[in-house]
């Protein structure tokens, strides 16, 4: 039971530290999009937006790849977790000048990275 909390919150936290790690890489991309109090430019934005979902899917699959089985339910644990926190996270920042667009995209890649991680990761164990 520690194991399966650790793994799911863990690679959760993973995907937090990347995504706030990917900051300095799109500012240096975009200089001057992601300037504090400054909304990006829609092609900053889907830089972001791009970069988020490979990262949810390295997380989703590191996820899947060292949780004990049933590894679908540690995924979807992951899943819910990274879409409540998503919606608490969009709820403040809706009415802030950025596009909706965003927030919403961000909220629907993730169960669709989630679900491409775990059939790799599937797929993996599997062909062994």
């Amino acid at each position: 039971m520690l194991k399966s909390i650790a793994v799911v919150v863990g690679t959760y936290v993973l995907s937090i530290v990347l995504v706030l790690c990917s900051d300095p890489l799109l500012s240096a991309v975009f200089p001057g999009d992601f300037a504090r109090g400054r909304v990006p430019s829609d092609t900053a934005l889907l830089a972001s937006t791009a970069l988020f979902v490979v990262i949810s899917i390295l997380c989703a699959w590191l996820c899947a790849r060292f949780s004990p089985p049933p590894k679908a339910k540690h995924v979807v644990a992951f899943l819910i977790l990274g879409e409540l926190l998503g919606i608490v996270s969009t709820i403040p920042n809706w009415s802030t000048g950025w596009p909706h667009w965003y927030w919403l995209a961000w909220l629907v890649s993730w169960p669709f990275s989630c679900l491409l991680a775990y059939r790799l990761a599937m797929r993996n164990v599997t062909a062994s």
